[in-house]
C-alpha cells in the first residue's frame, strides 16, 4: 500500500504545523494581554463618564426635588399671592414646564403651573400634560404612593423629550398623625439631561429609572419607545454596589459597560461599548502581525524542504517493515543502518512490533472474557425488561381504576339530582298520609260502631229512629245526614289524595326515567350527549323549581321566578338542562340551609330565598340564580367548576356538579359563570345560552 504523503512532505508539515503553533501562540498571547489592557482602559474610561455624569444628575433631580417639596406648601393654598410666588420659583427653573396635583393617587386632578413659553417652543397644546400625554404615557401613582417618590419616561412619539417627577406629600398633625397623603406631579426637560450625555462615537450613554425604565438618551427618537431592561440594565439594577463595571451580552453582542447610581438609587447611568469597536485596533494589530507571520512560515516551509531528503531514505525502509506488519506478519524486524535518530525509532518499531504481538495475544483473552460478560449482562436486562413489563401492567390497571371511579363518582353524582328530588317527594306523601290517615279513618270507625250498636241492640229499626235523632253538631240536620256528610268528606278526601298521588307517581315515573337513561348512558363509559331540540326555556325552568320544590319545603325556603321576556327558545336537551338547573338550585339551597344553621346559632330570623330571572340580550339567553346564603370565599372562586372540587361534606356533594353542568351548557353554544358572591350575603350563578332566531333575525317559538 502505497502512503498518499510521503514522510518527507509529513516531516515539512509537521516542522511548518510547529512553527505554526509557536507564532499563533504568541500572537494569541500578545492578543489577550493587548485586550486585557483595553478593556481596562474602555472600564476607566465608562465608569469616569457615568461618575461625572452621576454627580449631574444627583444634582439636577435633588434640585428638582427640593423645588417639588415648596410646591407641596402651596398645594392647599388658593391665595392669590401664594400662587403668585409659586409661579415665580418655577419661572426662575427652565427645567420645570408643568407641575400639578393627585389627591387620590389616580387621576391628575389639579394643574398648578405650566410654562407657557415651552408650549410656544414646542408648538403643543395647553391641556397636553393632563390628556395627550397621559393618555401614551401613565402617571405611576402606584410607585409614588408606596416609594414616596418616582421618576419616568414621559417623551412620547411626535413630542418633546420629558422627564416625569412624582413625590408623596403626608400631612400630619401636630402629634404626628397622619391626616391627607396626596402627590405632586411635574414634568421637566429632559434637554439638559441629553446635552450631558453627549454623542460619543465609542461609547452609548444613556439614563435609566429604577425599574430600567429609559429617561433619557442621546438618540432622542430611542426615548419615545417602550422596551424592556437588556441584560447589562438588569445587572446593573440588581448590582449591590453604587458604581462599578461589568460585561454583558445585548441584542446577541458582547458590551462592556459601567454604571452609576444617584439620586437614592432611583436613577441609573449606564455607559457600554461593544466589544467589536473596543478592540478594533488591537483585531487590527493582530492582522498585520498574522500576515508577517505567514511571511515566516513560508520561509522556514521553503528551507525544511531543502534539507528534508536525507532523511527520507530510512524512513522508506521503516514504511516497508511497517507494511509487513500492517499484512499481520508479527516476526518482522526492522534494519536500518544509520547511527542517527531514525535508528532509534526503528528499534523502537522493532519493540513496538513484539509489544504489539504480546498485546494482541492478551487482546484475544479479554474478547473471550468479554464475550461471557456480555451473555451474563444481557441476561439480566431481560430480567429487569419483565420487571417494567409488570409495572407497565400493574400502572396501566391503576390508571384503568382510577377511569372507573371517576366515572362512578359522575354516574352517583348525575343520578342523585332526580333522586333526591324522589325522596323529597316520597317524604312529602308519606307526611300527608300520615296526617290524614288517622283523622279519616276515626270518622269511619266512630261512625260503623255506632251504627253497629244500635242494629245489635234495637236492630234495624233502632239504626233508623237513631239516624232521625237531631244532629248535636250540625244544627237543623239529624244524625244520619251528619253521618252522610261526614262519609262524603271522607270520601272527597280520599278522592283528592288519590288524585295528589297519581300526580306524585307520575313525577317520580318521570324522575325514575331520568335515572334509567343516566345509568344508560352510564354503561357505555363515555359522555352523556343528549338531542338538542327547540324548547321554551320558561316552561323548563319551571320544570326544575317543580322538581327541587320539596327540597325547598324541606329547607324552609322559597323559589321565585321572575320571567322577564316570554317565549324565549333554545336548542338543548330537556333532560341535560335539568340536570344543570337542579344542581344550581340545590347548591343555592344548600347555601341558605348553610346561613339559616349560622343565624339560628346566634339567635337571629332568617327567611332562606332563591330568585330565578329569565331575560334576553343581544342573542343569548340569560339564566340568573341568586339566593341570599353563606356566599363563597374569594379562595374557592377560581375552583369552583374543577372537577371533584367541593366545600361541602362528602353527604351533601362530591364536587362533579358544576363542573357537569357547565360541559353540558357549553355541548348546547352557552356557558356557565359566577355572577358575584358576596359572604355572608349570598350567591348569583348566570346561565347563557343562545336563543334561536330565523333568518330575519326574529324569535323562534318551541
Amino acid at each position: 500500500m502505497k502512503s498518499l504523503f510521503s514522510i518527507r512532505y509529513k516531516f515539512l508539515f509537521v516542522t511548518t504545523l510547529l512553527l505554526v503553533l509557536c507564532v499563533g501562540a504568541y500572537l494569541g498571547l500578545a492578543a489577550k494581554i493587548l485586550k486585557g489592557d483595553k478593556m481596562e482602559l474602555v472600564y476607566d474610561y465608562n465608569r469616569s463618564a457615568v461618575t461625572n455624569i452621576a454627580s449631574d444628575i444627583e444634582t439636577f433631580f435633588q434640585g428638582m426635588a427640593d423645588k417639588v417639596r415648596l410646591v407641596a406648601f402651596f398645594f392647599n393654598e388658593r391665595q392669590e399671592r401664594s400662587e403668585r410666588l409659586m409661579r415665580e420659583l418655577l419661572d426662575s427653573d427652565e427645567e420645570t414646564v408643568f407641575v400639578g396635583g393627585s389627591d387620590g393617587f389616580k387621576n391628575l386632578d389639579r394643574s398648578l403651573y405650566t410654562n407657557t413659553k415651552y408650549l410656544e417652543t414646542y408648538g403643543i397644546k395647553e391641556d397636553y400634560f393632563r390628556a395627550e400625554l397621559l393618555e401614551k404615557r401613565p402617571i405611576p401613582f402606584d410607585r409614588i404612593r408606596i416609594d414616596g417618590e418616582a421618576v419616568w419616561n414621559a417623551t412620547i412619539a411626535d413630542g418633546p423629550p420629558l422627564i416625569g417627577f412624582g413625590r408623596s406629600v403626608v400631612e400630619e398633625t401636630d402629634a404626628g398623625i397622619p391626616v391627607r397623603q396626596y402627590a405632586v406631579i411635574s414634568f421637566l426637560r429632559a434637554d439638559k439631561l441629553i446635552t450631558a450625555l453627549g454623542r460619543g462615537t465609542l461609547n452609548e450613554v444613556f439614563i435609566t429609572n429604577a425599574a430600567g425604565e429609559l429617561l433619557a438618551h442621546s438618540e432622542m427618537a430611542r426615548m419615545a419607545q417602550s422596551s424592556a431592561p437588556d441584560a447589562l440594565i438588569e445587572k446593573a439594577l440588581s448590582h449591590p454596589m453604587n458604581t462599578s463595571v461589568l460585561p454583558a451580552e445585548v441584542n446577541g453582542q458582547r458590551v462592556l459597560g459601567a454604571f452609576s447610581k444617584a439620586f437614592n438609587k432611583k436613577i441609573l447611568v449606564v455607559s457600554r461599548v461593544s466589544e467589536d469597536k473596543a478592540f478594533a485596533v488591537v483585531y487590527h494589530l493582530i492582522y498585520r502581525s498574522l500576515f508577517f507571520a505567514l511571511i515566516v512560515v513560508t520561509a522556514a516551509f521553503i528551507a525544511a524542504i531543502l534539507f528534508s531528503r536525507s532523511l527520507t531514505r530510512p524512513l522508506e525502509t521503516l514504511m516497508g517493515g511497517m507494511k509487513n506488519v500492517a499484512d499481520g506478519d508479527l516476526e518482522t524486524q526492522i534494519a536500518v543502518s544509520t547511527r542517527d535518530e531514525i535508528a532509534v525509532l526503528a528499534r523502537s518499531f522493532n519493540d513496538m512490533i513484539r509489544d504489539l504481538k504480546h498485546s494482541r495475544q492478551e487482546l484475544e483473552h479479554i474478547n473471550a472474557e468479554l464475550e461471557n460478560k456480555v451473555k451474563e449482562r444481557t441476561h439480566q436486562l431481560e430480567i429487569q425488561n419483565q420487571a417494567v413489563k409488570k409495572a407497565q401492567e400493574a400502572l396501566l390497571r391503576t390508571t384503568r381504576l382510577a377511569a372507573v371511579g371517576e366515572i362512578a363518582g359522575r354516574a352517583a353524582h348525575e343520578v342523585l339530582n332526580p333522586l333526591t328530588g324522589i325522596l323529597s317527594r316520597i317524604q312529602k306523601v308519606q307526611s300527608r298520609i300520615s296526617a290524614h290517615e288517622g283523622e279519616e279513618a276515626q270518622v269511619l270507625r266512630e261512625i260503623l260502631q255506632s251504627w253497629e250498636k244500635e242494629v245489635s241492640g234495637q236492630g234495624l229499626e233502632g239504626l233508623v229512629t237513631s239516624w232521625k235523632t237531631p244532629s248535636g253538631v250540625m244544627p237543623g240536620a239529624t244524625l244520619f245526614d251528619e253521618d252522610l256528610t261526614n262519609i262524603k268528606a271522607v270520601s272527597d278526601s280520599l278522592t283528592g289524595e288519590m288524585g295528589a298521588l297519581k300526580n306524585d307517581l307520575n313525577f317520580l315515573m318521570k324522575e325514575c326515567q331520568r335515572i334509567n337513561r343516566i345509568v344508560q348512558s352510564m354503561r357505555s363509559l363515555t359522555v352523556m350527549k343528549g338531542e338538542p331540540k327547540p324548547h321554551l326555556i320558561g316552561k323548563l325552568v319551571r320544570e326544575s323549581m317543580h322538581v327541587m320544590a320539596d327540597l325547598a319545603t324541606q329547607m324552609n325556603a322559597e323559589i321565585t321566578m321572575d320571567e322577564i321576556d316570554k317565549n324565549l327558545t333554545v336548542m338543548v336537551d330537556a333532560d341535560e338542562f335539568l340536570q344543570s338547573m337542579t344542581n344550581l338550585l340545590r347548591n343555592a339551597l344548600q347555601a341558605t340551609r348553610a346561613r339559616a344553621e349560622a343565624e339560628q346559632s346566634r339567635g337571629g330570623k332568617y327567611v332562606g330565598k332563591v330568585e330565578i330571572s329569565v331575560q334576553a340580550e343581544k342573542e343569548k339567553v340569560l339564566i340568573g340564580v341568586l339566593d341570599n346564603g353563606v356566599g363563597i370565599e374569594e379562595s374557592n372562586k377560581k375552583r369552583l367548576f374543577e372537577s371533584q372540587f367541593s366545600t361541602k361534606s362528602h353527604d351533601e356533594g362530591t364536587g362533579l356538579g358544576l363542573n357537569i353542568s357547565r360541559r353540558f351548557i357549553r355541548a348546547f353554544g352557552g356557558d356557565i359563570r359566577l355572577g358575584s358572591s358576596t359572604l355572608g350575603k349570598g350567591t348569583l350563578f348566570v346561565v347563557e345560552l343562545p336563543l334561536v332566531v330565523n333568518e330575519s333575525g326574529e324569535k323562534v317559538s318551541a
